[in-house]
């Protein structure tokens, strides 16, 4: 996975096109391009992205991760959300 389909997702979410849930193998370099939600959010809400949400040190390991969202927070920014083991992350977490 590189960072050019992540952010083919986000266009395509972003022109409308419905959101398919996929799961996708991390490498180390994708890794770094994560990161973990400071606290696990109970609801998908435009919200979650509001404040300090993001752990900056935080990323996922490679291996298996799933993509569960795509969502526009409130600052106007799309991002995908996805699940590994006990711990959601976020991209992009830096604009």
């Amino acid at each position: 996975m590189i960072k050019t389909k992540l952010d083919n997702i986000i266009k395509h979410f972003d022109s409308g096109e419905p959101f398919v849930p996929e799961d996708v193998d991390l490498t180390e370099i994708d890794c770094q391009i994560w990161v973990r939600f400071r606290i696990e959010p109970k609801r998908f809400l435009p919200s979650i992205f509001n404040g300090d949400w993001a752990n900056t040190t935080q990323h996922p390991s490679p291996g298996d991760m799933r993509i569960l969202r795509a969502m526009q927070g409130n600052d106007g920014i799309t991002r995908l959300i996805a699940r590994q083991g006990k711990y959601v992350y976020a991209y992009p977490w830096f604009t």
